[in-house]
């Protein structure tokens, strides 16, 4: 009952956060349909969001023990933040269990594949940035994957988006991609050569890849001129002042 708490806790403050007011183009020079100009982002007309869950910053304390206790999770760092504020921040739990250190608000963990968010982020700035399109061929960009052979004759030609929803027709991946973390960018390039296997035409399905996310990443690399890294380090994490991390592809 208690997870199910947690889960309809978790989701209720996803909503709440997602309603937060954005700024709102009305003008767009790319936009080849009409629109309203007279649109406004959604609001709230009582917002006392911050003052409601902070007034259940005990419970989330304790659901978050049951939780980390129920699934065997040794420790558990965490913070809600709300309108780029961070309004709740605890931990609980273990971050070294040879040492017995406790988990704080400061513990690193290794968060895996949610650095694909990041990796996802850099590519949706350079689009924003006019530097590439969603809709470029990821061969533009990769010579190597031009020569790739699809499973059909009709399978349309592996665009970025077709990368980031992978939706690109790769066979899922794990944990082969797990083992290639320290592997040099040149390594993706002879993969690339070599020719990559399908599973599917592209953009027919989803299927989970490590291989598409790597991909992206030497996207972003080429387009921005940097390494992946000092990219992300540079254009994502400092200007959110986030200086406590240590970045793994």
């Amino acid at each position: 009952m208690k997870n199910q708490l947690l889960t309809i806790l978790i989701i209720n403050i996803t909503l709440m956060l997602s309603a937060q007011e954005m700024p709102v183009k009305t003008k767009s020079n790319n936009s080849s349909h009409a629109f309203t100009e007279s649109y406004k982002a959604p609001v709230f007309t009582n917002d006392d969001r911050i003052e409601k869950i902070k007034s259940k910053e005990t419970e989330i304390q304790q659901m978050i023990e049951v939780h980390a206790k129920s699934s065997n999770i040794p420790g558990i760092a965490y913070g809600i933040v709300v309108d780029g504020q961070l309004i709740i921040s605890s931990a609980t739990g273990l971050m070294n269990l040879e040492k017995n250190l406790p988990a704080n608000t400061k513990s690193s963990f290794r968060i895996a594949s949610m650095t694909k968010s990041f990796t996802a982020m850099a590519i949706l700035k350079l689009r924003d940035e006019g530097k590439l399109s969603l809709s470029d061929p990821a061969s533009k960009y990769l010579p190597e994957m031009s020569k790739l052979k699809y499973l059909t004759k009709d399978a349309p030609i592996i665009e970025i988006a077709n990368l980031l929803t992978m939706t690109a027709g790769f066979p899922e991946d794990n944990p082969w991609g797990d083992r290639q973390l320290h592997e040099p960018d040149q390594m993706l390039t002879k993969l690339l050569k070599d020719g990559i296997s399908f599973s599917n035409a592209s953009s027919y399905q989803f299927e989970y890849s490590n291989t598409g996310y790597a991909i992206l990443g030497h996207i972003v690399s080429k387009v921005s001129g940097m390494p992946f890294q000092k990219y992300i380090d540079t254009n994502i994490l400092k200007p959110f002042r986030h200086e406590s991390y240590l970045l793994g592809i």
